[in-house]
């Protein structure tokens, strides 16, 4: 009888969910910035939590608080051997040093989606990316030329956190093919600034410094770098000769963009960036991401995925005309 019994309260646990799985279970996602502390990623969170408070499900954020790997390979150590965690969404630091720690991950059955910047494509199941390489990378290079009349001459150097850093990489490789298109352009080795905005300003304010003529724009990689190079070519008075675009936020470009130091500069929002990412992998924890196909997003309704790369759409100019419109 008393064996009956406790058989019974056995059961009676596990179907509770005390010692199994339960289904009023809080479903957890480790969202994980390159940095955290800066507008850019703050804007992904805030749009990550919209889309977590839709779904009814729980979202930690946390990154390193500088750019760097094994900080970056600490936290998810850390995360993954916790057991706490039902799916990852990273934006990587470096790709070949974060990738290793995320297909751990994904050895153990949790969803890993990568963010922003990738992972190798076999440590993660689906990559969210702000538009196409290609698309990003066309759009800085025509802010630029427009700028720089039909038959521009002259120095054109690229500021970066890394090179490294996944998807910098891949746009400084397609500007510089890009621009072979205007052989009276020359492209700069990239000058790498990594994420620290003083450090980028120095490395910047260097690279006018040694091309005192000739040099005739900077593209910035990062929203770090774009007004890093602003302040600088603010600081060395050559607005009228330098002109400085990239991929940045509103926040940080507003004062530069007010003053005239730089007339446009590439986006997307990083707020729709986070929310995609969330729902991608709710969808993918569910098993129900398509390699390829439409997915729905929650307010941003029909997401487009081609072969595990989810496009959150084309990317954006900002003007003097239109930045006063965006928050972020």
């Amino acid at each position: 009888m008393i064996r009956y019994v406790s058989l019974l309260l056995i059961a009676s646990l596990l179907a509770n969910g005390c010692g199994g799985a339960s289904k009023d279970k809080t479903v957890t996602i480790a969202f994980v910035p390159k940095i955290k502390g800066i507008p850019y990623f703050t804007a992904c969170q805030k749009g990550a939590e919209e889309a977590a408070r839709e779904l009814k499900i729980r979202l930690v954020y946390d990154g390193p608080t500088k750019a760097d790997s094994n900080l970056q390979n600490d936290l998810l150590h850390n995360w993954i051997a916790s057991g706490d965690y039902d799916a990852f969404a990273v934006a990587c630091t470096e790709k070949d040093r974060v990738s290793p720690t995320l297909q751990q991950a994904k050895e153990q059955g949790l969803p890993v989606v990568t963010f922003d910047a990738d992972a190798r494509p076999e440590a993660r199941h689906f990559f969210v990316n702000m538009a196409t390489y290609d698309a990003v990378a066309e759009a800085m290079a025509e802010a630029l030329l427009e700028q720089l009349g039909d038959n521009p001459k002259g120095k054109v150097g690229i500021l970066t956190s890394s090179l490294e850093a996944p998807n910098q990489a891949e746009w400084a490789k397609r500007l510089k093919v890009y621009f072979k298109k205007w052989p009276g352009l020359e492209i700069l080795p990239e000058v790498t600034h990594g994420e620290d905005r003083d450090e980028g300003v120095r490395k910047a304010r260097a690279l006018l410094q040694a091309n005192k003529e000739g040099l005739v724009g900077i593209i910035g990689l990062t929203s770090v770098a774009v007004p890093a190079a602003a302040e600088a070519v603010r600081q060395e008075k050559r607005s009228d000769q330098v002109k400085v675009t990239g991929v940045s936020t509103p926040r940080d470009m507003r004062e530069y963009i007010k003053d005239g130091t730089v007339k446009s500069f590439i986006l997307w929002s990083p707020v729709d960036l986070g929310y995609l990412t969330v729902y991608v992998c709710e969808l993918a924890r569910q098993g129900k991401m398509p390699t390829s196909g439409t997915i729905q997003a929650g307010r941003l309704g029909a997401i487009t995925v081609k072969e595990r790369e989810v496009l959150l759409g084309k990317p954006l100019k900002f003007t003097s005309e239109n930045i006063d419109k965006y928050e972020f």
